[in-house]
């Protein structure tokens, strides 16, 4: 739990709770877009908890980790109190994802799919929009 918000505090967690809310369909979208590559070089996904495992232990899922781990972390400090530099390390995160600063090996993954497909286009223009609240 955390302590009573005051009102900068209370808009800094509600976006918090934004951003988790917009990465979620983003990261599904990647998902998908990585399950039709990965089918598409022969790769067999046959249930659901296949794909599951795939996305948690397949190298070529990996580069989707970072998110779903930006995803965990902001959900949990959105529940307790943090400070201004903890926010400042997740608009960090994001940036270096979705941002200015993307990281280089992220990037090679990341900006191919967002050029192809409509639904990542937009769910990281909704990201892009909700970071500039989060950055100081």
């Amino acid at each position: 739990m955390h302590t009573p918000d005051d009102p900068e505090r209370a808009a800094v967690r509600a976006s918090l709770r934004e951003m988790s809310k917009l990465l979620i369909p983003l990261h599904r979208a990647l998902i998908d877009a990585s399950r039709d590559e990965y089918t598409a070089v022969g790769g067999v996904i046959q249930s659901p908890h296949q794909l599951l495992k795939l996305i948690t232990d397949d190298p070529f899922f990996a580069w989707l980790k970072p998110i779903t781990s930006l995803i965990v972390d902001i959900d949990e400090m959105a529940r307790v109190d943090f400070t201004a530099d903890d926010v400042a390390a997740i608009a960090k995160r994001v940036d270096q994802l979705f941002g200015t600063h993307v990281d280089e090996g992220f990037a090679a993954r990341y900006v191919p799919i967002l050029q192809r497909s409509v639904d990542v286009a937009i769910a990281h223009a909704a990201v892009r929009q909700a970071l500039a609240k989060l950055a100081p």
